[in-house]
C-alpha cells in the first residue's frame, strides 16, 4: 500500500470550485479503509533499473530476475557474466548476480584476518585485560571490513544509514529497534558497544557465566548485523523490490558470516545468534504486515500528493503521496483488469496521467485524478463524469423532456438529466452496482421508484429526483441554475457546468 497522505477531514469532506465543507452528520461517506479492501496495490517485484549499466528504463526494455528485484537490458547480460541464451530466458530466470551473493567472491577476500584495526582497538582498549580482548578485536576488525564490503553491494544504500520515520511514517509503528550498517559501524568505532551492555541501552542480558565481556559486545554486534535484515523484512511486503534487497544483503552477509567469523567465534555466541534469529523468524511469521511508504515532501512535482476524486459525490475516495505512485497504482489498476477510459501502458502512464492532473475532463477508472493541493485550495474545475467509464449507453436527452434529475443531496449540484424512469432506473443500477457503500433493497425497478424516486434514499449521497418546475420543463431548472451561478469567480466552473 501506499501511505496515504491525508490530512484528517479529508475523507470526511465535499470538495466544490466554491470550497471544502465537512459532509454532514450521518452521511455515508468514503473511508480509506474500504476502499483498500477493494483495491490493494502491492509494491513492484523489482526495479525498473538496469544493473549493469546503472540506467532506468521503461519495464518492456528490461529482463526481470525471479528472485532478486535486479533487472537487465538484455544487450548487458553478458556483460555482466551471464551465461544463458538472452534472446530465450526461462520464465523463472535468475540473474548471475544472485549466485554471486551467496558467496564471498576473490576481489572480495581481501580482509586483513589477522590484523587489529587502529580505530577498534582504540575503541575497545578499556577491554584490554579481558582473556579474549586481542581475539575479540581481530574479530570486530574483520566485521568492520564486512560491513565496508557490504555498503558497496548492490542496494546497499538502502542500509546505510537510518530509516528517515518523516519519509516513512509508520516505520517506528512496526520496527522497535532500527539499525543500519553506518550505526553498527560507528558504534564500533567509537566503541559505544561498551557502554550500551553495562547500561542496558539495546542490550540483552546474557546470563551466560562461559561468556567473557568481549564475547557479549561480539554477540551484540552480530545481533545488529542481523536485525537490519530482520527489520527489512518484517516492514516490507513479502516478494516486493524492497523486501528483496533484504534478502540480497542477508545472503551476500551470511556468506561473509560464514567464510570469515562463524568459526572463530565462541560456542556461547553462536547459540545465542541462533536463537535470536530464530525470534526473528517467529517475529515475521506472526506478522501480517503490508508496506507502506511515503516520498518525502518537497518542491519536485513527483512529490505532490494525488487525490482519486469522485465527481458525483464530491469526495475524495484515495490519495496517493506522489505521481509517482499514483503511476504505480494506475498500472496495478490496469493489470487487474479494472475497465478505463483511455488504453494505458508502461510507455504511456506517465503522460496519461499528466494529462488527467492537467485537464478537468479527463477522467481515469471513472474518476477524477486531481492533486490534493488544488481540491483543498479549491482550485479545480468540474465537468460531468461518465458513468459507464466513457462508454456511456445513455444518450443525451433534449432538455424540453427531461423529467428526472439526478443531483448530490447535500450541494445540490445537478449531473445529469433522463427523459424516462427507464433511463433513470439504468443509470441508477449502474451506480448500484459500484457502489462504495453497501445498498439494501432488492435492486429491481419498484425498488428505485419506491424508496428512490419518491422516497428518500440515496447510494453515497446521489439522488434521484423528479422535476417539479412551474412549466415542468428543463430549460427552466437550467435558467434558475445559471442565475444561482453568476457569483462564481475567478474563471471557476460553477454549478452549471456539472449539468
Amino acid at each position: 500500500h501506499d501511505m496515504d497522505p491525508s490530512e484528517p477531514d479529508d475523507y470526511i469532506k465535499v470538495f466544490t470550485p466554491e470550497g471544502s465543507f465537512i459532509a454532514e452528520s450521518g452521511r455515508n461517506t468514503v473511508n480509506e479503509e474500504s476502499y483498500q479492501k477493494v483495491i490493494t496495490i502491492k509494491s513492484p517485484r523489482n526495479f525498473n533499473h538496469c544493473f549493469a549499466c546503472i540506467t532506468d528504463d521503461n519495464a518492456e526494455n528490461l529482463v526481470f530476475c525471479s528472485k532478486c528485484p535486479r533487472a537487465f537490458h538484455r544487450r548487458c547480460l553478458k556483460a555482466d557474466g551471464c551465461s544463458d541464451d538472452v534472446t530465450n530466458l526461462p520464465h523463472n530466470w535468475e540473474c548471475q548476480r544472485c549466485h554471486r551473493d551467496k558467496q564471498v567472491l576473490p576481489t572480495e577476500e581481501s580482509l586483513d584476518q589477522l590484523t587489529v584495526l587502529s580505530v577498534i582497538e582504540k575503541a575497545f582498549s578499556n577491554m584490554e585485560k579481558d582473556s579474549y580482548f586481542k581475539f575479540g578485536t581481530i574479530l570486530l576488525s574483520n566485521i568492520h571490513q564486512i560491513l565496508n564490503q557490504l555498503k558497496k553491494h548492490d542496494h546497499g544504500i538502502l542500509f546505510l544509514s537510518p530509516v528517515d520515520p518523516r519519509e516513512v511514517k509508520d516505520y517506528l509503528d512496526v520496527v522497535s529497534r532500527p539499525m543500519d550498517y553506518g550505526t553498527i559501524s560507528s558504534k564500533l568505532e567509537m566503541g559505544s558497544y561498551v557502554n550500551d551492555i553495562a547500561e542496558g541501552v539495546n542490550a540483552v542480558e546474557l546470563d551466560d557465566d562461559y561468556m567473557t565481556a568481549m564475547e557479549k559486545i561480539l554477540f551484540h554486534v552480530l545481533r545488529d548485523i542481523e536485525q537490519v535484515y530482520h527489520n527489512c523484512l518484517l516492514y516490507n511486503q513479502k516478494g516486493c523490490n524492497y523486501y528483496r534487497c533484504g534478502e540480497v544483503h542477508l545472503a551476500k552477509w551470511r556468506a561473509f558470516y560464514k567464510k570469515f567469523v562463524e568459526d572463530r567465534t565462541g560456542e556461547s555466541v553462536k547459540i545465542h545468534l541462533n536463537d535470536f534469529r530464530k525470534s526473528c523468524k517467529l517475529e515475521r511469521q506472526n506478522s501480517n504486515r503490508v508496506r507502506h511508504f511515503q516520498v518525502l515532501g518537497g518542491d519536485h512535482p513527483n512529490r505532490k500528493a494525488v487525490a482519486v476524486y469522485d465527481p458525483d459525490i464530491k469526495m475524495i475516495v484515495k490519495q496517493y503521496s506522489s505521481k509517482t505512485s499514483a503511476i504505480t497504482a494506475a498500472m496495478i489498476l490496469k493489470n487487474a483488469g479494472y475497465e478505463c477510459e483511455v488504453q494505458l501502458t508502461e510507455r504511456n502512464v506517465k503522460e496519461k496521467l499528466k494529462i488527467a492532473l492537467e485537464d478537468d475532463s479527463k477522467m481515469i477508472f471513472g474518476y477524477r485524478w486531481i492533486f490534493t493541493d488544488d481540491l483543498r485550495s479549491a482550485n479545480f474545475k468540474l465537468k460531468e463524469k461518465s458513468l459507464a467509464f466513457g462508454n456511456d449507453s445513455l444518450t443525451s436527452p433534449a432538455a424540453d423532456n427531461i423529467v428526472i434529475l439526478r443531483e448530490d443531496k447535500l450541494s445540490g449540484a445537478r449531473f445529469r438529466g433522463f427523459e424516462s424512469e427507464q433511463s433513470a432506473f439504468e443509470d441508477w443500477s449502474t451506480t448500484r452496482a459500484a457502489a462504495i457503500n453497501s445498498v439494501s433493497g432488492i435492486g429491481d425497478k419498484s425498488d428505485f421508484v419506491n424508496n428512490f424516486l419518491d422516497g428518500n434514499q440515496s447510494i453515497d449521497g446521489v439522488v434521484w429526483r423528479r422535476v417539479q418546475t412551474n412549466s415542468g420543463r428543463y430549460d427552466d431548472v437550467i435558467a434558475d441554475q445559471k442565475e444561482k451561478s453568476r457569483v462564481s469567480e475567478n474563471g471557476r466552473f460553477s454549478e452549471e457546468n456539472d449539468l
